[in-house]
Order: structure tokens, then sequence, then C-alpha cells
């Protein structure tokens, strides 16, 4: 038996904290003694860091690959002028102790994928804080892995969530399941659920009890109790042994991640990439075009840092989008047309075509429209990061088998800053989730977007820039509906790797099957349903 001496308070920890300590059921001691993870240190982490920091949470571990660019100023609360081109995560610990100099801090200047598993095991409670879902992705499967709680937030312009996740099997330390539900709340609903399911023919004196009760209102009371109650009850019964002997499915654990986000949205990059070797149809894409450009003429990546780099990057937008304005205007003028119209009518027509597709590119466009940035505001992130810091706190009591709070049900939350509205969605755990479901082991969910006249040896390039590098001579492709072949490399009949895809029966907005034999798995993964979106 391992023995773990706990740290105590100093006297000064104990008057720093004792307005906290008349908050019912709070241990300031169990904070003490807690260790948190958070992914990333950006405009949520930043304020996650320092409300837990100033709650007394013992140790926190900082991850964050990014240096600090003038940009996060304006968000990011630990990060002062001057501090541009430092690793957030090492900045972040040095003003998190001017705040709480009893707090222990780890910093990891590397990608969350590179971390030790140890790291994370010996946490409490873990917090994404992350710009990408590819990195939310991982970071779910290591906590549905090693059973850890965490709590996960993002936000875009004005609006924002959140969402708890307690993998099934997450124990405090005394190996006593963690917490979470309302029985009475499940029974209720599930109650509502199956009483909406009950068929009118074999339930007809209960439907017809019903109507009577809107007829008469007088007698509600008599009514139900002799005609509804007894449904109801048996129902009751009902609900209550399935519960009772499928405990675990209604508490305890919460859905994860990937039974919110089943399918991933393609990433920025692999829409770009899907722009480079064409002609530019819209304003971002002639941004996007200009970085290939400007790489093939310097054999190197834009730094951004180097405002020359950004200005001739502008430039080569701008002659793309001109470029543009011209391809249009002369595609949408037939030569009979032309030949009516004065100097003035077709200078005009150009004014028209530029003010549809956007004004010419300044500096300051550039990295955000390359980098697909967020837009991001710093009220909204402090009020969700605020929600993610309070969820966090009460989980990490629950570690130490103390409760001071519910933890958030429904597990997730949406804000909407225009409006001021918060709406907690109820998130039901699916069976067939790719992170935590019993049923879709060696699965995973993808969507990709590619040109409309791309081969099938840059469809399987594209899958391979997400992470998956799947070898074109032994997986297949079928189409999920009909589970008709579109690529078999075993068979002579099957399209080869330079034919087009459109031309070989993959169609816009359908999922496609891409199957391997086990032995052939790509992370354990053996099938990916794959979302494919044709890009004119």
């Amino acid at each position: 038996m391992v023995i773990i001496m706990l740290k105590e308070l100093s006297l000064e920890e104990k008057e720093i904290t004792k307005r906290q300590k008349l908050i019912e059921g709070w241990d300031q001691k169990a904070l003490k003694n807690s260790t948190v993870f958070l992914a990333g240190v950006g405009a949520l982490g930043c304020e996650i860091a320092k409300d837990l920091a100033l709650c007394g949470v013992g140790k926190l571990i900082l991850c964050d690959m990014d240096t600090i660019e003038t940009s996060n100023l304006s968000r990011q609360m630990l990060f002062f002028k001057g501090d541009e081109g430092r690793p957030k995560a090492e900045v972040a610990a040095e003003r998190l102790k001017l705040m709480n100099p009893f707090v222990e801090i780890e910093v990891y200047f590397k990608k969350i994928q590179e971390l030790s598993m140890e790291i994370y095991r010996g946490c409490d409670v873990i917090i994404a804080c992350l710009d990408n879902v590819k990195a939310r992705i991982d970071l779910n499967k290591i906590c549905i892995d090693l059973k850890k709680p965490m709590v996960e937030g993002g936000t875009v312009g004005q609006e924002g969530h959140v969402q708890v996740i307690i993998p099934e099997g997450s124990v405090d330390k005394l190996g006593n399941p963690i917490e979470f539900g309302n029985k009475k709340a499940v029974v209720q609903s599930l109650i509502d659920e199956k009483l909406w399911e009950l068929d009118e023919d074999l339930n007809a004196d209960y439907f017809a009890a019903q109507e009577e009760i809107m007829k008469l209102e007088e007698q509600i009371e008599i009514i139900r109790e002799k005609r509804i109650n007894p449904v109801v009850g048996k129902i009751r019964m009902d609900v209550e042994k399935e519960i009772n002997e499928n405990y675990e499915q209604y508490f305890n654990f919460t859905a994860c991640y990937r039974c919110a986000v089943p399918v991933p949205p393609p990433s920025g990059k692999m829409a770009a990439a899907c722009t480079l070797k064409g002609i530019p149809r819209n304003r971002p894409q002639c941004a996007l075009k200009s970085e290939v450009i400007f790489y093939n003429k310097y054999d190197r990546e834009v730094d951004y840092s180097k405002m020359e780099d950004v200005k001739e990057l502008a430039d080569i937008a701008n002659s793309e989008l001109k470029a543009l304005w011209k391809r249009v205007l002369e595609e949408n003028i037939s030569d009979e047309e032309k030949k009516s119209m004065t100097t003035e009518d077709i200078i005009e027509r150009g004014k028209n075509i530029a003010t549809v597709f956007g004004p010419l590119f300044s500096p300051e466009d550039m990295e955000n429209i390359i980098g697909n940035k967020i837009p991001a505001v710093q009220t909204v992130s402090s009020i969700i990061a605020s929600l993610e810091s309070q969820e966090a706190l009460k989980m990490l009591f629950l570690t130490h088998g103390i409760k001071v709070g519910e933890i958030m049900n429904p597990s997730y939350i949406n804000y909407n800053g225009v409006y001021g509205q918060f709406d907690q969605v109820p998130i039901s755990r699916r069976k067939n989730c790719v992170a935590c479901g019993k049923e879709s082991e060696g699965i995973e969910n993808l969507s990709i977007i590619i040109p409309q006249n791309a081969t099938f040896q840059q469809l399987f390039e594209l899958i391979s820039s997400q992470g998956y590098k799947l070898k074109p001579n032994v997986w297949s492709i079928t189409h999920s509906l009909t589970k008709d072949f579109i690529y078999l490399p075993s068979s002579p009949k099957s399209p080869g790797l330079l034919d087009r895809v459109n031309e070989k029966g993959i169609e816009s907005g359908n999922f496609y099957k891409f199957a391997a034999a086990p032995s052939n798995a790509i992370d354990g993964i053996h099938i990916f349903n794959i979302l494919i979106e044709l890009n004119d």
C-alpha cells in the first residue's frame, strides 16, 4: 500500500484563502494537494490558470507550443508588451508565481501528443484550452484511456461553449466512482421519453384519459390517480429497474468530446490545399495562393514577424485578386455585349465585381486568412474560462471525495454573447462513439475537402495530411449507403490512382467507407468513415 504524504497549508496560505473557507464543504488542503493539467495557454488558458492559481490549487502543468504574438496582448492577460517571441507557458508560469508564490508549476513547450503519459497520469483534472479540433480529439482520447476527468471549452467571436467530460471508470483518490448525474431527474426524463413512445392502440385508455383531463380540468386529480398514475407507476418501476441494472450507463460518466463532435470538420489547411494547384475563385483563395507563390520564390515559409515578408505576401495576394476580378469580368461579358458597352460601362461593371469579391488585402489581413485565425474577444473568453474554472474546481474536490456542488448537468453549455444567453444542451453518450463507444473499436470518422477534379492519388494524399497515411494498395473505398465498391486495389476493374474521383463514383456530401485488414490498421484504425466534399 502506497502512503501519500499530504502537503500542509502555511499560515500565509490560510490567511490568503480564508474567505474561500466560508463556502460550505470547501477544503483548502484538498486543493493544495491537487494537480491540474492545462492544454493551451492562450485566452482561455491564461484566465483559467489565473483562477486556479488564485484559488490555491497546489500544482499546475502548463503545456503550449506557441510563442507570444502582439495580437495575443488584447486577450491573454498574463502577457505584456515586450513578451513577444517568448514561449507562452514559460511567461505564464512567471506571472502566476507572482500571484501565488506557493503554487508549483511545470512548463512544457511542445505538443500535447509528445508528452509522456505519466504526466497526464499524475493529474487530477485535465482542462482543454485548445484552438483546434485535432488536439481536442487527441486529448479526449488520452482522458478516456487514463480515465481522467476533463473540462473542454472554446470560443468563436461572441460565442463559446463548455463541456464537462467524465470518462467511464473515473474514480476519486479512494477508488470510488466520481459522482455525476441526478437520479431523480434521469428517472423522470426516461419516464417522459417512454410515455411519448407509448402505442396508442395498446394504451388506448391512457390516451383517452389524457383527452378527458384536457376537457375536465376540475377532475384532473381524480382521473390522474385512477387512470394515469398506474401506467406511470409501472413505467417508473421498469425505468428504475433498468437504471439499477445499468447504473453506470446513466451516472458517474458523461458523453465525451467525440460524442458531441462525431465527425470533425476539415482543417483550414486542408481546405487551402484544394486551391493551391488551381486558379483562385474567391478572395481567401487569393491569399492562400500567395503563400504558395512566396514559398516557391524563396523556398521558405513566410515569417510573419518580418513586416517586409508580410507586405510582399499582401502584394502577391492583391495581384491574384486583381487577376480574379479581370477573369470574372471577362467571363460575364460576352463578345456581343462588349460591342455595345462603353469604356465607362466596363469600368462600372468592374467596380461592382470588385465590391462583390471584397477589397484589396492589407498586411494585417494575411496571417488571419492564411492561418485560419479564429475571431476572438476578451469578454467572451473570460466568461467561458470562468465556467471551465468553476467546473474544474468542483471536479477537483470530487477527486478528493468532497462535494461542494453538482457537476454541470447537462454536461454541455453554449453561450451566445450577442444575446447574453446560456443554453444547456443534453448530450447522450453514443454507443457507436469512435472514442468511448463499445461498438466502434478500430473505427474513425473524418471529413475532407478535395478539388472537383482530384485524382484518387490526391485523395489519399489529403487523408495523409490529417495524420493517417493510408496506403492505396491495401485500402478499399465503398459508398456507405449503397455499399458499392468505388475503389478496390485488388480488382482489375478498379479505378487507377490517376483517375479522377468525380468520374468514378465519388459525389460531394456523401460518406465513404475506407477499409483495410486489421493487420494494415493505422494507429489501431482499420475503418475510416469519411465525409467527402468536392470543392468547385
